[in-house]
């Protein structure tokens, strides 16, 4: 009986290697965890694109807006036509790679190589993934002057980073309006939950809730200080209020799970990759963080076709100085993008800049 093996050597490891490792790469991720193919999807995936084309042009027909006619009046000639808008999302080439020298490890083996290169790249495209993910939907960059960390020298495929549109931002506090006018004390708070739970259910047009986590639900992604302000917050109806009430009815302590709870239709969960920032306030010196509330299809994802595992990840290994180094380098031909169409606000993501330092 014969079978079909591949040893560590093969060419075609590299292409099982690479789908494995982007597969575990994006398992832990913020981005992987909100990334699918359907329309209830936070990051929607299109497969529009082959082996060819570099753009995928999305389009929203817009809600009527005709009040039509009534008894003897004419129809003709006062027809409503569709409103259309749009946007392109871009896709870009992303490479690293890593490189080993062989000679300094006789014992080692092509597949422990392999394997250690494998873990590497996992790290990195862990890392890679998610703060992108965060820069496009915060429109906060992490490199300088609010440029992309990962793309210093230009938006990836020309996809800019965003600032968030003006009615779709909202700060902590009472009657603050602008990153100036944010105190110290302006944290995160219920309060400032149920503000952006109103604006959710009015905004234009509708954002709509995503499917996340088994729950049709908004999800709010909040920075640890974030969290701990709300937890530290001991007003009436704040989290101690809410805990208490439920275990003193004998029901489940909601916030004692791997997400933080449900409260209004929104799933608030955790992550350190939320922005800060250290230039709020009338001087310049309350430090601040941007929470997330995203909606379906907050933003867009594409994929090249010639790279491996239907354009996720490609791997190249090569040999160099007569095989004293080996190198694994990692291409993505990708594009990420907050969805917003043209002349319109962004169309599933509201952004929660509150006072955040951490405990002292």
């Amino acid at each position: 009986m014969s079978s079909t093996s591949f040893t560590a050597a093969s060419p075609l490891a590299v292409k099982v290697w690479a789908r494995k490792a982007f597969n575990d790469a994006v398992k832990p991720t913020m981005y992987g965890m909100l990334t699918g193919k359907s329309d209830r999807s936070v990051v929607q995936i299109r497969d529009e694109l082959g082996k060819e084309g570099d753009r995928v042009r999305f389009r929203i027909r817009m809600l009527p807006q005709g009040i039509g006619v009534q008894d003897s009046e004419s129809l003709e000639g006062k027809e409503e036509g569709l409103d259309y808008k749009h946007f392109d999302l871009n896709l870009g080439e992303k490479r690293h790679a890593f490189q080993v020298e062989l000679n300094l490890s006789a014992q080692r083996t092509m597949a422990d190589v392999r394997s250690d290169m494998k873990d590497a790249i996992e790290e990195w495209t862990e890392e890679y993934l998610d703060s992108t993910f965060f820069e496009y939907l915060t429109g906060a960059g992490k490199g300088t002057i609010g440029a992309s960390y990962y793309h210093p020298s230009g938006a990836l495929g020309g996809n800019a980073l965003q600032a968030p549109s003006a009615d779709r931002i909202v700060y902590g506090g009472v009657g603050v309006a602008a990153k100036a006018a944010l105190a110290s004390t302006d944290t995160m708070t219920f309060a400032v939950l149920d503000k952006i739970a109103e604006r959710l259910k009015l905004t234009t047009p509708f954002m709509r809730k995503a499917k996340f986590n088994g729950k049709l639900c908004w999800v709010v992604i909040l920075h640890p200080f974030q969290v701990s302000d709300l937890r530290a917050n001991t007003g009436t109806l704040q989290w101690g209020d809410i805990v208490k009430a439920q275990l003193q009815g004998g029901g489940e302590n909601m916030f004692e799970h791997e997400t933080l709870g449900m409260y209004r239709d929104m799933l608030l969960v955790e992550s350190v990759r939320v922005p800060t920032f250290s230039d709020y306030g009338a001087g310049a010196n309350v430090k601040a963080a941007r929470a997330l509330v995203l909606g379906a299809q907050a933003a867009v994802t594409a994929y090249g076709g010639s790279t491996d595992d239907r354009g996720r990840m490609k791997l190249v290994e090569k040999s160099k100085d007569y095989g004293k180094y080996m190198g694994t380098a990692a291409t993505f031909i990708w594009g990420l993008a907050k969805t917003r169409f043209a002349g319109q606000s962004d169309f599933g993501v509201f952004c929660v800049d509150t006072a955040a330092a951490p405990r002292v």
